[in-house]
C-alpha cells in the first residue's frame, strides 16, 4: 500500500483516477518525450499508472502521485520505478508543464529521497536522466546528486547516471 507523505505544497500518495486523467492527457503531448512519448492511446497512459502502483506490491516502495494540497490538482509523479527487467530503482521525477519551474519536484523528490532512506533503506538510490532534458539534469544536480556514468537502456537510450548519497537523503 502507497504511503502518503505531505510536503508544505504537496500531498504524495496512491495513484488515484485524477491523477491517471492527468498523465493521459500528459502522455499525450510532446512535453512526455523523455518517457517515450507523445501517445495518443490512452491504454499506454494505463499500463504505466497500473505498473507504477503494482509495484508497490512487488517491491514495497515505488512512485508517489503528487496532489497540490490547496487546488487538488495532479502535478505528477515522484519516486523510485523499479521495474522488473532493471537491475536497480531509478529516482525518477515527472512535474506536469503547468507546474514546472515551481520547485515542486525538488520539494517532492527531496521527501521521497528522505522517507526512501529512513522507511526502505535506500539511501544511494540511482537517477537515469536523459542527457537532453536539462529540468531533469538540473534537478539531479540540484537535489546534491554526483555524476557517475553514462548508461544505454534496453532501448538504446543514453542515460547519465546520478548517484543520491546517504547525505543528501538525510
Amino acid at each position: 500500500m502507497t504511503p502518503t507523505l505531505t510536503t508544505e505544497r504537496l500531498s504524495l500518495g496512491p495513484c488515484a483516477e485524477a491523477h491517471l486523467d492527468a498523465f493521459t492527457a500528459f502522455v499525450a503531448t510532446e512535453a512526455s518525450r523523455f518517457l517515450g512519448g507523445p501517445s495518443e492511446d490512452p491504454t499506454d497512459a494505463w499500463w504505466s499508472c497500473a505498473a507504477h502502483a503494482g509495484q508497490w506490491t512487488l517491491r514495497g516502495y515505488g512512485t508517489f502521485w503528487l496532489t497540490d494540497r490547496v487546488t487538488g490538482a495532479p502535478v505528477g509523479r515522484v519516486g523510485p520505478w523499479h521495474p522488473g527487467w532493471a537491475a536497480e530503482p531509478d529516482m525518477s521525477w515527472v512535474v506536469y508543464p503547468a507546474f514546472e519551474g515551481r520547485g515542486l519536484a525538488h520539494e517532492a523528490a527531496r521527501a521521497v529521497l528522505d522517507w526512501a532512506a529512513r522507511e526502505r533503506g535506500l539511501t544511494a538510490l540511482a537517477s537515469f536522466v536523459n542527457p537532453d532534458n536539462a529540468r531533469s539534469l538540473a534537478l539531479a544536480r540540484r537535489l546534491g546528486a554526483r555524476e557517475e556514468r553514462r548508461s544505454v537502456s534496453r532501448d538504446g537510450e543514453t542515460a547519465i547516471v546520478f548517484r543520491h548519497g546517504r547525505a543528501e537523503a538525510a
